[in-house]
């Protein structure tokens, strides 16, 4: 009984509710490799603060919304970009599924951003511009103070309003709001599942479930056709050869 009290509590206390206010759908254009560039629709749900980001797939499954369509089930496929992130209290949790292993990170994200006067329209909304330098890259934002929510894309946060334009000085990674609006409604993540990890070691985890052999863990391969699997991941690392952070330690 103590044992199963212990273990109760344990996930009980991996459970986040976020209470929101908001939610903001985005389209992105992704730059995921040097010749692969994909679009992607992205959902934010959140409050003045905390928010839960993801690809539109992810967020329908981790949501229980997702409902096959014509017979064909596609809850187990993930998005272009397949981390999810949660903030919450001022800490940043990324948390990824490679087939059955899940694992995730947390993270203190310092961003000081410059404000400039340069303003422009966005979806029939003034917005400021902002700039600020993280992970290797320069970032150019457009935020609006009619959106009092201190949110946006990604890590992306602490403007004096909603983030509605993101995208890095290369135009590698873009992401464009196409609606905000009222979201009263409690929202749940259970990190349970997810193996928590420093930072560089998830990093390194993620690199070898996704870029060597360890992605085809439960299959005998040899010979001919361990050639053929090699061959299918030396063509994902070129797929997928550029990371939105290019320093994650910035």
């Amino acid at each position: 009984m103590l044992l199963l009290l212990c273990w109760s509590w344990a996930v009980l206390g991996q459970k986040t509710e976020l209470n929101t206010t908001i939610r903001a759908d985005y389209d992105a254009s992704l730059k995921l490799g040097e010749n692969y560039r994909k679009f992607q629709k992205f959902v934010l749900v959140g409050n003045s603060q905390d928010y839960y980001f993801a690809g539109i797939q992810n967020y329908l499954n981790d949501t229980g919304q997702y409902k096959a369509k014509a017979g064909i089930d596609l809850q187990t496929a993930s998005d272009y970009f397949q981390e999810r992130l949660l903030r919450k209290e001022g800490s940043t949790t990324v948390f990824f599924k490679y087939g059955d292993d899940k694992i995730r990170y947390q993270e203190k994200v310092n961003l000081k951003w410059v404000l400039y006067g340069e303003t422009k329209t966005i979806n029939g909304v003034r917005c400021q511009m902002a700039a600020t330098n993280k992970y290797g890259r320069r970032w150019i934002a457009y935020f609006s103070e009619e959106y009092p929510q201190s949110l946006g894309p990604y890590k992306f946060n602490g403007l004096p309003g909603l983030i509605f334009e993101l995208y890095d000085t290369r135009d590698q990674y873009h992401f464009t709001l196409t609606k905000a609006e009222k979201y009263a409604s409690g929202f749940t993540v259970n990190l349970s599942p997810f193996k928590e990890y420093p930072k560089d070691k998830y990093l390194k985890a993620k690199y070898n479930m996704e870029n060597t052999l360890a992605a085809f863990s439960g299959l005998e391969i040899a010979g001919e056709e361990r050639k053929y699997y090699q061959s299918l991941i030396e063509k994902r690392k070129k797929m997928y050869n550029n990371p939105i952070e290019l320093k994650p330690f910035e």
